[in-house]
């Protein structure tokens, strides 16, 4: 036997096991394309734990709009009534699907716009990663902040007539903002199409703003060609 063709396979094996072993585990608990029409909830927020540094993000209760996490700060977000948006926060809420991390450090670059699409932000997020060594099979949360030009996003609403602040035809409500402050929190996977990012995207991003006014499912962006601050987790 051909001794480096026999240990080339393992060797790749063990640095990829190595890789994933530096980044932070990223937990999912239900899936997007088994919400059928009931939305059946799957995750209590209040039963994660550790609660430390947890990033995460999914619907609110049965459609009733969006969460985030953000460093162990829950947020949800609703728009019942037309154009008009709340933002709470609280560990006692739910969701028919969700995905968390915990990151207790994360590592900075500098990334150049501009950005015009989630696309962009998905092509930047590849690209820096597997510049700094990080394996992009496996599933991660990143964050990316600055001031930016138009941001369009969305928050849910319900679907279904037995649910609090349900309004017949509408699914949800959109909201655009201009020369919007804040930070993009998203979860990035290969993998976990349908499960907790849509069938064509590797990316699912929240927004919320920095005076924590505004947070939603980010739909459209543009902005200028300048410099913004990503950031990944920290390789340990």
């Amino acid at each position: 036997m051909n001794f480096k063709k026999f240990c080339f396979p393992i060797l790749v094996s063990l640095v990829s096991m190595q890789l994933s072993a530096q980044m932070p585990m990223v937990h999912d608990v239900g899936a997007m394309n088994k919400m059928g029409n009931t939305y059946d909830i799957n995750m209590w927020l209040d039963t994660i734990s550790p609660k430390s540094h947890v990033y995460g993000m999914g619907p609110y209760d049965k459609m009733k709009g969006e969460i985030t996490v953000v460093d162990s700060q829950p947020y949800y977000a609703t728009a019942f009534v037309e154009n008009a948006y709340s933002v709470g926060k609280s560990w006692d809420i739910r969701s028919p699907f969700f995905v968390y991390t915990n990151v207790d450090k994360w590592a900075v670059y500098q990334v150049q716009g501009p950005f015009n699409s989630v696309a962009d932000i998905q092509e930047k997020v590849t690209t820096i990663a597997k510049e700094h060594g990080y394996d992009t099979s496996q599933p991660f949360a990143f964050k990316l902040k600055g001031r930016f030009d138009d941001i369009t996003a969305h928050i849910v609403t319900p679907r279904n007539p037995d649910v609090d602040g349900y309004r017949e035809g509408v699914k949800s409500q959109k909201f655009s903002f201009e020369n919007a402050k804040g930070e993009f929190i998203g979860f990035y996977s290969e993998h976990h199409q349908g499960i907790y990012t849509h069938h064509d995207s590797f990316v699912h991003i929240h927004f919320l703003k920095k005076d924590k006014s505004f947070m939603g499912h980010l739909d459209n962006i543009k902005t200028a060609n300048k410099t913004y601050k990503l950031y990944l987790p920290k390789l340990k």
